[in-house]
């Protein structure tokens, strides 16, 4: 008996090595004003699933239900969303679907180069994908360069800005934004979707952070 235990271990260990990895999970928490359920997708196939779309990867998506208690009337805003990964700090409040789908489509390119001489110092929530033009993350309108200064104050290096314009209107903002979390006032439960520009991160490492810190809910995905 005692050989067949031990011949049984290596299969088990091999089993747990191949498990796969978590792309979809809920979580649940509550304050003294809500109930706030989420269940966030980081898989671009199972994104293409909800909202008909895999927002070509650049995306992760939380759908959320919140419900006010006692019959308070809260306000519904989905700035007061963050998704926070603990692996390196990088967090990002959700887009609206115009910024998401919209005509204008701003790409910014890295400089290359180190603060040391002179380049970009680039994070890692922006560097290389798109961002749509007049979003919240503070970078130009137009076609411009971003680079930090070299000595004398010359910049010598710069990120290279190119911004796109789609003459048709996208389908998918009019179907993204039917589906968005709804900014408004409200007594009864609401849902709807928020789209958070982040990849290439794991679930374990995620949570979803609502509110201000003195009555702040954090789910975590696990």
């Amino acid at each position: 008996m005692t050989r067949r235990v031990f011949a049984a271990l290596p299969l088990s260990a091999f089993l747990l090595a191949a498990a796969p990895k978590k792309t979809t999970a809920s979580a649940k928490g509550e304050n003294e004003d809500l109930i706030l359920t989420a269940t966030l997708y980081i898989d671009p196939q199972e994104i293409k699933q909800l909202v008909g779309s895999d927002l070509e990867g650049h995306f992760f998506v939380a759908e959320v239900k919140v419900e006010p208690k006692y019959g308070k009337e809260i306000a519904v805003d989905p700035d007061d969303f963050v998704l926070w990964t603990n692996k390196d700090g990088e967090h990002t409040q959700p887009y609206e679907a115009s910024q998401v789908a919209g005509k204008n489509i701003m790409t910014i390119t890295p400089a290359k180069g180190t603060p040391q001489d002179g380049g970009l110092q680039t994070g890692p929530t922006y560097g290389g994908m798109p961002v749509p033009v007049g979003g919240p993350m503070g970078y130009p309108s137009n076609g411009v360069g971003v680079g930090t200064g070299g000595s004398g104050g010359v910049d010598t290096n710069k990120a290279t800005v190119h911004v796109t314009s789609d003459e048709q209107d996208n389908p998918l903002e009019k179907a993204l934004d039917a589906k968005m979390l709804p900014r408004k006032k409200t007594e009864q439960p609401v849902s709807g979707l928020l789209c958070f520009p982040m990849e290439k991160q794991k679930m374990k490492d995620l949570e979803l952070r609502y509110g201000s810190k003195e009555n702040r809910i954090t789910l975590r995905f696990k």
